[in-house]
């Protein structure tokens, strides 16, 4: 408790120093918060109303969780031996998880009194702490706590408070104003700083957000196994990506930008929205933020702001505070007006933004030196400084200039939660991370406001359903503007040439010409073609393909084929990350929407879907520079190089990969190169270009000459490609193919 009488939370312990004092005053915070937290909920309405959404229990049930997991996981580790009351062990054991926002929960038990769950509680609160008073700790131990230890569990039911105590606050923002009171011991909102007139954004009260550049690299994903703080399951093991620069928005996106979308009937256009996101939309009737509320008729687009506790002025200065369907929609919104491909942070991009380290260390993560108020003088709204969101410019920037890298709201991004290499449940919560692991859960990092311990650390990975609510926000991702950058030209990265590569590898004949007799009805699936070349010359000849790269693979149309035929495992890698995040949607079966230029301003809305693996194969897809392919990929038996070698900084370097060892294609391997080798500065400078100059040979001449040195030829072909520009105007191509195998 602070002086002024509000309470916040205290850092994160270090397991490696904190003794058995230091671990009581961690359990006696992580419980005075969330006692305070539901001292605010009014009447036992407020305790037994459902959500307005139907997809949590009410809350007496998020009172008495946590309690119950703490006799529960305490008596896996053994540390406890019996139960202190079975039956709200089990009634209060298990959460909501609702597959799809129409997939209802209907709360129709009978929940314990709220007498009887405080009583609970208290019950709970003695012998937990008996526990703390008899368990070995770092200073007994002579050595760091490990995930090994007993005293492991203990530090879990912490934490899983804490991840309770945020999910509280969630559906106490969303109660009913008249079922909640401000408890004077919570942490005070933030003061404002500006507001707008007559109920919307002025210019000066919307900071202004424009991207910056943030280099990219190779990025190290993973908590190391001995960082001296607990963490979940999902944290540990590791990834190596390789992580293109690109540019970010300074900041997260504030109400007032996110008032011109709304304004601008962004809640009323499906064709922004993903065909789920749509759905959630037109089910909840959603037309603004959950948070914002009407001040006047709808049309007039003047809002105030719930808080937790209240209903302010809108600060149009704090962050949006959205799910990740509106986040997306938001992005092509946003596309559309700048004239831009925007979208939102992978996890690595998300490492890059917060200029950590490559191996950081306890001083690196503020949570685990500072209390929330500390982190407050320091303008971090993280661990509880504030009892609400700060506006977007208050925090201090990193090295590359992104604000708000950690705390104020979570940040949705592009992946999908999944496990790291050398991933391990561990066995006192078994069923924490693995049953999230199923692409349908999307990540958030960085932390809110009321995120606290290893919720608020640099290492924690969380996630939620894309139609759930949390604190959370949108931060824009782009690539480098063209007028700015002295690189190549990032076009792959534009909302048309993604509608273009997505009709070229999955449209029918129909949906591309119109009409099946189309005169150039042949140049049709090429990479199909491709693909279904590789596989019939690789039976022909007798050699197994269970894993194939597709090197620049665009949006997969070849990758798919592939995983269609006898190939057990196919990775698909290019450098564009709008193709890799579409390729990856299509595999996880989703159906992708684009459109069809037809004429002028007459377009036509078509979907992608990608077809199925066949039984036991897995298609993968990675973003990757294919001139320095990661080491993490591993070998392959066949690679596909389909119309990139001219469209690669330095194809010879990319060629070397293959012909100089067998990190990536293993001897007696496969090599398909395609290309119609149309040479562009823009793309490749012409003293990089394989042959095609004056005085030197062509280019088919000289892919042969440099393959010659370590493959023999298997075949060769010219295979017709095309792509849509319109109805009438098509790009045809004739690829130069030719099929080796390594000697």
């Amino acid at each position: 408790m602070q002086e002024t009488g509000r309470i916040t939370s205290l850092p994160l312990p270090d397991l490696s120093v904190c003794g058995r004092d230091a671990v009581l005053d961690y359990f006696d915070n992580s419980w005075a918060l969330q006692e305070i937290l539901f001292a605010g909920l009014q009447t036992s309405e407020a305790f037994y109303r459902p959500p307005a959404h139907n997809l949590r229990h009410p809350m007496i049930f998020y009172y008495g969780h946590p309690a119950a997991l703490y006799i529960n996981k305490l008596r896996v580790s053994g540390l406890l031996s019996g139960p202190v009351n079975a039956y709200l062990e089990h009634v209060l054991e298990t959460g909501v998880d609702e597959m799809s926002w129409d997939d209802l929960s209907k709360n129709d038990m009978l929940w314990p009194s709220v007498g009887e769950v405080h009583s609970y509680r208290a019950e709970v609160y003695r012998i937990v702490r008996g526990i703390i008073e008899s368990t070995p700790f770092a200073p007994d131990l002579g050595r760091p706590v490990t995930m090994d230890d007993q005293a492991w569990a203990i530090f879990l039911t912490f934490e899983h408070d804490r991840i309770h105590l945020e999910t509280s606050s969630m559906l106490i923002r969303e109660l009913p104003l008249k079922l909640v009171q401000h408890p004077s011991a919570w942490p005070a909102p933030a003061p404002m700083r500006r507001v707008g007139d007559a109920g919307g954004p002025t210019p000066e009260s919307v900071p202004d957000n424009r991207t910056v550049a943030v280099p990219g690299g190779r990025v190290r994903l993973g908590k190391p196994w001995s960082f001296p703080s607990f963490g979940w399951d999902n944290e540990y093991g590791t990834r190596e990506l390789d992580v293109a620069d690109f540019e970010a928005s300074r900041y997260l996106v504030s109400n007032g930008e996110y008032h011109r979308f709304v304004a601008d009937g962004g809640y009323r256009r499906p064709e922004l929205w993903s065909e789920e996101g749509w759905g959630w939309r037109a089910f909840r009737n959603a037309k603004w933020p959950q948070f914002w509320v009407p001040d006047g008729p709808s049309g007039l687009h003047r809002y105030r702001l719930r808080t937790t506790f209240e209903v302010i002025d809108m600060p149009w200065d704090w962050p949006v505070c959205v799910n990740y369907h509106e986040a997306k929609a938001y992005c092509a919104w946003r596309a559309e007006r700048d004239g831009r491909a925007y979208r939102l942070p992978t996890e690595a991009e998300f490492r890059c933004m917060r200029a950590l380290p490559d191996e950081p260390a306890v001083d690196d993560d503020p949570v685990m030196r500072l209390s929330g108020a500390h982190l407050r003088a320091q303008g971090v709204n993280l661990n509880l400084a504030w009892g609400s969101e700060t506006p977007v410019d208050h925090s201090p920037a990193t090295a590359h200039g992104v604000h708000d890298s950690a705390g104020n709201l979570w940040t949705w991004c592009e992946d999908t939660f999944n496990p790291l290499d050398d991933f391990a449940v561990h066995p006192y919560y078994e069923d924490f991370s693995t049953p999230c692991f199923d692409g349908l859960h999307q990540m958030i990092l960085g932390g809110s406001f009321v995120s606290t311990g290893d919720e608020a650390s640099i290492w924690a990975r969380f996630h939620f359903r894309p139609h759930f609510l949390q604190q959370s926000g949108i931060r824009l991702i782009a690539s480098p503007d063209p007028a700015t950058s002295t690189e190549a030209p990032d076009t792959y990265n534009t909302q048309e040439m993604l509608n273009r590569y997505l009709l070229m590898h999955f449209a029918s004949v129909q949906e591309t010409f119109g009409r099946p007799d189309h005169p150039l009805a042949v140049a049709h699936a090429y990479p199909q073609r491709l693909a279904r070349m590789l596989t019939r010359e690789a039976e022909r000849i007798g050699v197994s393909l269970h894993r194939v790269l597709d090197a620049g693979c665009a949006v997969g149309g070849a990758s798919f084929t592939l995983a269609e035929s006898t190939v057990t495992s196919v990775v698909g890698a290019d450098l564009s990350s709008t193709f890799i995040e579409t390729a990856r949607k299509l595999a996880r079966g989703e159906a992708v929407p684009y459109e069809r230029l037809d004429q002028g301003e007459v377009r036509t809305r078509l979907h992608a879907r990608a077809p199925r693996p066949a039984g036991g194969a897995d298609v993968d897809f990675v973003i990757a520079d294919c001139c320095a392919l990661p080491e993490t990929l591993g070998s392959f038996d066949a690679v596909l190089l389909s119309n990139l070698l001219d469209r690669v900084a330095d194809p010879r370097a990319c060629l070397r990969q293959f012909t100089d060892s067998d990190r990536v294609l293993r001897s007696g391997g496969l090599l398909l190169v395609a290309s119609p080798w149309s040479w562009q500065p823009a793309y490749t400078a012409p003293d990089k270009w394989l042959g095609a100059r004056s005085q030197s040979p062509t280019s088919e001449y000289e892919i042969r000459r440099i393959l010659d040195e370590a493959f023999d030829l298997v075949a060769e072909s010219d295979e017709p490609g095309m792509l849509r520009d319109h109805r009438r105007h098509y790009e045809y191509l004739s690829a130069d193919v030719s099929l080796w195998r390594k000697r």
